[in-house]
C-alpha cells in the first residue's frame, strides 16, 4: 500500500517537494494554470439579527450605524446591543453629568443641554437636622437646631424668626395653610407640640402623654401623623390639625404604629389609597382610612435594609434605604397592589446603588407634576439631585449641589429648585439661571450583537447651531471598563464643534468589539449660553475575520521531487483522494508553507479528482480542497532549541 507523508516519517517536508501540511499530513500543491491557489476573506453575513434598533440606524452608506437621538430613557444600560433588549433600549444611555437629558420643561423640540448652576443663599447649619415647608401665601421656613429662619422672597434671603418657643432641638414642621405646626425633643423625656397660628408661637398643651420626646411631624390626608419614641418603643399617632385639641392625644394606648425603640420612623407620605410610613427597621407600613380613622392595613418587608426616604407619585412608590451595618444606598421603585385587603409594594426594581465611602442613603425626596427628585450625597465631595423621570421611567443624575452633606429637604419656588444640606458645610442653595461650564454623557458600549472586531470609521453629532462661547467634543473609547470612569485615558478625541451644526461624519480609525462615546458639552466664556446637542452616532464596517482557503492537491500516481527524475507511485492518487475525502467537514489546521500562512478551522469540501491535460501532453490529476478558519500566527522555522524560550513553542524542524 503507498504510504502517506505524515510528521511521523517526514522530518524536512519542503526537501521532497510537500508544500502543503493538513493537520499531520503533507501533501504536494497542483498549482499551475487554470488551477491556481487563492486565499480570501470570508464574506461578513448578518443573517436575520437586525441591528437596526434605532430609525436613523437605517443608512444607504457602507456599515453599520450606532446612533441615539433621545436619552430620555435614563442611566444605566452598558450594552446597547442585548439579546433581551428592549424598545426602551433606545432612548438609555450609562452616565450623564451636568446635562438635562430629559429636557426639562422646555416648550420646543428635543435636545439635551447643559443644566443649571446651584448658589448658596447665605444660610449656614450647625445641626444635623432640617425642616422646610411652604405655607400657601408662599412664606418658606427652615429650621435648623432650636431657630427657624424665613424668607418671603422665594429663598433669595433669610431672616431669623423670634419669639417662637422653642426650647428643645426642632424635629419636624409641617404646614397647614398659613399656619405652622412644629415638634421638637431633647432626645430624652422633654418635648414640646408648638403651633403657630399666623401670628404667634403657642406652646400646645398635650395632657397625659408619653415619657419620652417627639421624633416627627407629617401633613397627609388632612390629618397630623406625629412620631415620638420613648425607652420602650417608637410610635406613629394621628392628631386633628382643625380642632387644635391635643390633650390626651399622645398616649401609648393610642398608638397607630409601634416600632422598637432603636429604630426611627423616618418618612411619610400620601400614595393615594392609604398613606406609607417608612422605618429603619427594614418595613414600609400601610395605614388606610377606615371611617375616618387610619388603621394599620399592610407591612411590606425590605430585608437588611433600612429605609431612609419614600415618596409617591402616580401609583409609583419611591423609596430609599440604606444597607443595615453599611454606607451604601439605594434607590427603589415599587407599586403598591391590595392582597387578601392589605396593601402592600410589589414588583419591587432597584433603580440605582451608591457606595462611596460615605452615608449615601437617600435623606429627602421631592414629587413634582412628572418626576422625583432624590437627594443624594455621592461622595466626600459631591452632592446631587437625582431625578426619576416618570414618562419614561428614566433615572438620571440633575442638578449639582455645592454643600457637601446628606440633602435634608428640597423644595421647588418659582420654577426654581433648592435644597437644604445638613452640618457646617451645608446650609441653603438655589437653583440659578446660568448654566454649568461643562457637562457630560457617556454612551452604552455598541458592538452590534457580535462579539467580533468591528472597524470603526466615522463619528458625527447634530447640533441646534452653537452660540458664541460654546462648543461640543466627540470622544470615543473602544475599553469596555472605560463605562466606569468618564475620565479613563483610553478616551480619544473624535473632534470639538465650536459653531454650525454639526451633521459631517468625522473618520476614526479603531479596530475593537465595543465603541463606548462620551459628548463633552461646555460654556467656553462669560456668555450665559449653552450647546444644545440633538443626535450622535458611530459607524463601523464589519471586519472579516474568517478566511477561505482553495488550495489544488495533486492526487496523482507520479511523484515530482526538487532535483530528482519523477516517480510513478501506483495507487498513490486514490490513496491521497480517499484521505483528503476523509478529511471533509473536519476540523483542521492547514500550513501552506509558500505563502507562509497557518489557518485554523474546517474542511468545507473536496471536490471531485479533476485530470488536466497541458499542452505539453503531461496529464496530472488533483482536488481542490476548500478550508474556511481564521489566520493564526506564522512561526518561523528554526533549526536549534538552543535560543533562549524557543523550546517553549514546541514546533522545531531540522533542514529545509
Amino acid at each position: 500500500m503507498p504510504r502517506i507523508a505524515s510528521t511521523s516519517n517526514i522530518r524536512n517536508p519542503k526537501r521532497y517537494g510537500y508544500d502543503v501540511r493538513l493537520d499531520n499530513l503533507y501533501f504536494r500543491a497542483a498549482i499551475g494554470p487554470g488551477r491556481e491557489m487563492t486565499i480570501q476573506s470570508s464574506d461578513v453575513q448578518e443573517g436575520q439579527i437586525n441591528v437596526k434598533q434605532n430609525p436613523e440606524d437605517f443608512t444607504s452608506n457602507l456599515g453599520r450605524i450606532y446612533s441615539r437621538n433621545n436619552f430620555t430613557g435614563g442611566q444605566g444600560l452598558d450594552t446597547a446591543h442585548r439579546a433581551n433588549g428592549t424598545p426602551k433600549d433606545t432612548t438609555r444611555f450609562w452616565d450623564s453629568k451636568g446635562v438635562d437629558v430629559f429636557h426639562g420643561d422646555d416648550e420646543t423640540s428635543y435636545h439635551i443641554h447643559l443644566l443649571h448652576t446651584m448658589e448658596s443663599k447665605g444660610l449656614t447649619f450647625t445641626g444635623t437636622e432640617q425642616y422646610v415647608i411652604r405655607t400657601t401665601n408662599g412664606n418658606l421656613y427652615v429650621s435648623d437646631v432650636q431657630t427657624i429662619y424665613l424668607s418671603t422672597d422665594n429663598a433669595d434671603s433669610w431672616s431669623t424668626v423670634a419669639s417662637t418657643n422653642v426650647s428643645y432641638d426642632i424635629r419636624g414642621m409641617v404646614a397647614f395653610g398659613n399656619q405652622i405646626f412644629v415638634v421638637t425633643g431633647d432626645g430624652s423625656t422633654n418635648k414640646q407640640l408648638i403651633h403657630y397660628d399666623g401670628s404667634t408661637w403657642i406652646i400646645e398643651s398635650l395632657g397625659t402623654s408619653i415619657t419620652g420626646y417627639f421624633t416627627g411631624i407629617h401633613f397627609v390626608k388632612g390629618r397630623l401623623v406625629v412620631t415620638g419614641k420613648s425607652s420602650v418603643a417608637e410610635y406613629l399617632w394621628e392628631a386633628d390639625p382643625y380642632t387644635g385639641n391635643f390633650t390626651g392625644v399622645f398616649q401609648t394606648t393610642n398608638a397607630l404604629l409601634t416600632v422598637e425603640p432603636t429604630h426611627d420612623i423616618t418618612s411619610v407620605t400620601d400614595a393615594g389609597a392609604v398613606i406609607l410610613a417608612a422605618s429603619t427597621d427594614g418595613n414600609i407600613y400601610s395605614l388606610k382610612d377606615v371611617s375616618g380613622t387610619l388603621q394599620l392595613q399592610g407591612q411590606s418587608r425590605i430585608g437588611d435594609e433600612q429605609v431612609t426616604a419614600i415618596s409617591a407619585l402616580e401609583g409609583i412608590i419611591i423609596f430609599g434605604t440604606r444597607e443595615v451595618g453599611t454606607n451604601k444606598g439605594r434607590l427603589y421603585r415599587s407599586d403598591l397592589t391590595v392582597a387578601d385587603d392589605l396593601y402592600v409594594l410589589a414588583n419591587r426594581q432597584l433603580l440605582k446603588e451608591w457606595d462611596n465611602g460615605v452615608d449615601a442613603s437617600p435623606q429627602s425626596m421631592f414629587a413634582s407634576r412628572d418626576s422625583v427628585y432624590i437627594g443624594v450625597r455621592e461622595s466626600i465631595t459631591e452632592t446631587y439631585l437625582w431625578r426619576y423621570y416618570l414618562p419614561t421611567a428614566g433615572l438620571a443624575r440633575d442638578l449639582r449641589i455645592p454643600g457637601t452633606g446628606s440633602v435634608n429637604g428640597i423644595k421647588q419656588v418659582a420654577g426654581k429648585f433648592f435644597a437644604l444640606v445638613q452640618g457646617t458645610t451645608g446650609g441653603v442653595y438655589k437653583e440659578t439661571s446660568t448654566y454649568e461650564t461643562e457637562g457630560y454623557v457617556v454612551l452604552s458600549a455598541a458592538d452590534f450583537f457580535t462579539a467580533e472586531s468591528k472597524q470603526f470609521v466615522g463619528a458625527e453629532i447634530s447640533t441646534e447651531a452653537l452660540g458664541n462661547d460654546t462648543s461640543v467634543e466627540l470622544y470615543y473609547s473602544t475599553k469596555f471598563e472605560a463605562l466606569d470612569n468618564p475620565n479613563d485615558s483610553s478616551f480619544k478625541l473624535a473632534f470639538t464643534q465650536a459653531s454650525g451644526t454639526g451633521d459631517v461624519e468625522k473618520q476614526i480609525a479603531e479596530v475593537a468589539r465595543y465603541i463606548i462615546g462620551k459628548v463633552v458639552l461646555k460654556k467656553n466664556g462669560s456668555n450665559n449660553a449653552t450647546p444644545k446637542v440633538k443626535s450622535v452616532q458611530f459607524r463601523a464596517l464589519a471586519r472579516p475575520e474568517l478566511v477561505v482557503a482553495q488550495v489544488p492537491i495533486n492526487i496523482s500516481d507520479r511523484v515530482e521531487r526538487p532535483g530528482r527524475k519523477p516517480v510513478k507511485v501506483k495507487g498513490l492518487g486514490e490513496e491521497l483522494y480517499a484521505t483528503l475525502r476523509d478529511k471533509e467537514g473536519d476540523s483542521v489546521t492547514l500550513e501552506l508553507f509558500n505563502p507562509a500562512e497557518i489557518i485554523r478551522g474546517v474542511v468545507e469540501r473536496i471536490s471531485y479528482p479533476v485530470q488536466s491535460n497541458t499542452e505539453r501532453g503531461s496529464v496530472t490529476q488533483y482536488a481542490i480542497i476548500t478550508v474556511r478558519g481564521t489566520r493564526q500566527p506564522v512561526l518561523e522555522d528554526v533549526s536549534t532549541i538552543h535560543i533562549t524560550g524557543i523550546s517553549a513553542y514546541g514546533i522545531m524542524r531540522f533542514g529545509a
